[in-house]
């Protein structure tokens, strides 16, 4: 498990990839956000994660399914919208609900959106792995997928390209 800070300690490439596929012109960052209920049932959602210090946080709504299955179940997928030549970007891991009011409020004024209150619910999300996919010479014969994975228990990052052919980089 890793914080924000740590995985861009750790796996600078990976992180400025996620930053610039996660944030938007406008300076806040969107995706889609994955869960499961208890029972296994899979939800998905746009979200507006948080960067805030050294963490990346989530804030929904108390009564959503992301809360009650965060709630019940702390795994998570972030997916970043598809990027340019359907450049893509995932994160997966933990999320922590934060009770500290310090914390909160840390949370709250680096908040770049302005639908949300003060009293809706705030994750933590600590980070296991990472897929990031692109393309090398898109839109010619030649096209070939680049698929790198970080997991934060090995630190290592692996590279395949779409025939599921692995190299350590």
């Amino acid at each position: 498990m890793q914080s924000w800070g740590d995985f861009e300690s750790v796996a600078p490439e990976f992180a400025t990839a996620a930053r610039r596929l996660l944030i938007g012109p406008d300076g806040v960052a969107i995706g889609f956000f994955a869960t499961a209920s208890q029972d296994g049932t899979p939800h998905m959602a746009p979200v507006c994660p948080i960067f805030a210090g050294a963490n990346l946080y989530l804030s929904a709504a108390s009564r959503t399914p992301k809360v009650r299955d965060l709630r019940a179940n702390p795994r998570y997928s972030l997916h970043a919208f598809l990027g340019p030549n359907d450049e893509e970007f995932q994160l997966l891991g933990s999320s922590y609900e934060v009770i500290s009011e310090t914390e909160r409020d840390a949370v709250h004024k680096a908040i770049r959106f302005g639908s949300f209150d003060v009293e809706h619910p705030i994750f933590r999300l600590s980070i296991h792995a990472a897929v990031w996919v692109y393309w090398e010479k898109a839109g010619q014969p030649d096209t070939r997928a680049v698929r790198k994975r970080w997991q934060s228990r090995t630190r290592a990052i692996d590279s395949g390209d779409e025939r599921g052919e692995k190299t350590r980089s």
